[in-house]
């Protein structure tokens, strides 16, 4: 996402005498970086408030930016590498598997505060064999594919029940979530936070120390 800001910077170039003008590129650069800092930051918070439960510190951590330059007036905040998942929050879309399958969770699947399945969950269900498996029931070839759960007691009939814990599915759909779009914009625009702010600042220190 681009949001332009030539036009605060030109209001304000309005207002400067002649020899500061030349200070207008460093005065920019700094403003940008301290807006795209501020903008992440609130990114990054906003995450704990709009999913279930909170986020985890992972997701907490999710957005980045990138510096702006004065020879190069442009700063960006994005979704860090690590953190591709958030792009589907964000946006929305349909997701395929890196492999065979993308794993969805069930109305059985046992979730933490956050809604997430924790990796020690998810050992659990791979590594024991006794209490899961993987595949599609025999005797039961349109229950799906997935990951299911023996419970209950052993029977003399018959063995335990079955339910299914996770779901192996070709693709699955998201839809747009995370407001990112907002927050951004609504940090380019505060009155404290936002680029005006930052850059009649910037400017004024610039003009204090210019020679």
């Amino acid at each position: 996402m681009q949001i332009s800001v030539k036009s605060n910077v030109t209001e304000i170039a309005k207002t400067l005498d002649r020899k500061y003008k030349k200070q207008i590129p460093f005065a920019a650069s700094r403003a940008l970086n301290d807006v795209a800092f501020a903008a992440r930051k609130e990114a990054n918070l906003e995450t704990n408030k709009v999913f279930k439960g909170g986020a985890v510190a992972f997701t907490r951590r999710a957005f980045r930016y990138k510096k702006s330059h004065k020879t190069r007036l442009s700063s960006e905040v994005f979704v860090g590498p690590d953190h591709d998942y958030m792009a589907y929050q964000i946006e929305g879309g349909t997701r395929f598997p890196d492999s065979k399958f993308v794993r969805v969770n069930t109305t059985h699947t046992k979730l933490n505060k956050y809604g997430n399945v924790t990796r020690a969950r998810m050992q659990q269900m791979i590594t024991n064999k006794a209490k899961y498996f993987t595949g599609t029931p025999k005797g039961m070839p349109d229950a799906g594919d997935g990951i299911w759960e023996r419970y209950g007691r052993k029977t003399k009939s018959g063995g335990q029940r079955i339910r299914m814990v996770a779901s192996f599915q070709e693709k699955a759909s998201y839809r747009p979530k995370f407001p990112f779009e907002k927050i951004v914009q609504g940090v380019v625009a505060d009155p404290v936070l936002g680029f005006s702010a930052r850059f009649a600042s910037r400017i004024a220190a610039a003009s204090r120390t210019a020679k």
